[in-house]
């Protein structure tokens, strides 16, 4: 493969990897829009602070921990809303007490573990980095489908 054609294959890798991005990010966005604003720990459009290269990396964190918060907070005001606590009670159980937190929270640690393995032990351990990259991954993805169920959960249950 020549100079030119992996240069275009980066990019397009690149692309690839900021729709992705974007798109969870805008999942994150839109499950704290979903949420009402008296139950947010933080504005919907402070979560695209992760972008910003290293300081996201530590924004992650507070991004995941506030939005399982606001998630939280969230089924309680359902479930005092309702008439005696009771109503809807059933569902707003499903959304969880801190739902997302601990795959998130997971997902984070192990992305930061990644970066570290990649920049400073990747020559000494490969096989260990590409089985933190996959299980970075994984965490990831089931974080991503936790995000967008409690939205439609919250979306439901507010109508």
């Amino acid at each position: 493969m020549g100079y030119y054609e992996m240069a275009n294959l980066q990019i397009a890798l690149l692309l690839v990897f900021v729709v992705i991005a974007v798109l969870f990010i805008l999942t994150q966005q839109n499950t704290l829009k979903a949420v009402k604003p008296a139950n947010r720990l933080m504005q919907p459009g402070m979560v695209w602070l992760q972008l910003i290269p290293l300081f996201g990396q530590i924004w992650q964190f507070i991004v995941v921990s506030r939005i399982a918060g606001s998630l939280g907070k969230e089924r309680t005001s359902f479930q005092e809303d309702s008439i005696l606590g009771l109503a809807d009670y059933t569902a707003a159980e499903q959304i969880g007490e801190r739902p997302t937190y601990g795959i998130g929270l997971a997902y984070c640690v192990l992305e930061v573990i990644d970066v570290l393995m990649s920049t400073a032990w990747a020559h000494l351990l490969p096989t260990v980095q590409g089985l933190v990259g996959l299980a970075m991954m994984i965490c990831w993805v089931i974080y991503w489908v936790r995000l967008a169920a409690a939205k439609k959960k919250i979306v439901r249950l507010a109508v």
